[in-house]
């Protein structure tokens, strides 16, 4: 009982205080290197207009009026994502993939999720290249 209780002391601060953590896109550049996953959450036509960052995969969470569609964005992203494994979310400058991670920490407690501050707007003015979706 005491290693439970020893074990739960130190689990639970980490699952209370869990964050998103904002990152740039150089810091995404180099993390694309590593076993990451990463969704860009725009809309089709997002995506069409200004490709995506290859590797991502596009899931819609919010349609084109701002409604959050998150039943059938989980059921998409559960394909691709688990609470432990590092998640990085991209949408057009970071406001809606922050929404979004802020959504999975704490509603589904997840660990590792990371927001691209400025998103594809900033990814594109470096000079970073897109593909099609």
């Amino acid at each position: 009982m005491r290693k439970l209780l020893t074990f739960l002391i130190f689990l639970l601060p980490s699952a209370i205080f869990a964050e998103v953590v904002n990152i740039d896109i150089h810091q995404l550049k180099s993390m694309l290197k590593e076993d990451v996953v990463v969704i860009d959450v725009r809309t089709p036509g997002e995506w069409k207009s200004t490709g995506i960052v290859e590797g991502s995969i596009p899931i819609m969470f919010f349609d084109e009026k701002r409604k959050p569609l998150t039943k059938e964005w989980m059921q998409q992203a559960s394909e691709h994502i688990s609470p432990n494994k590092k998640l990085i979310l991209i949408c057009r400058t970071g406001n809606r993939s922050g929404a979004v991670g802020n959504y999975l920490v704490k509603q589904h407690g997840y660990q590792n999720v990371y927001n691209v501050k400025g998103g594809i707007v900033t990814w594109k003015k470096a000079g970073y290249t897109t593909v099609s979706p």
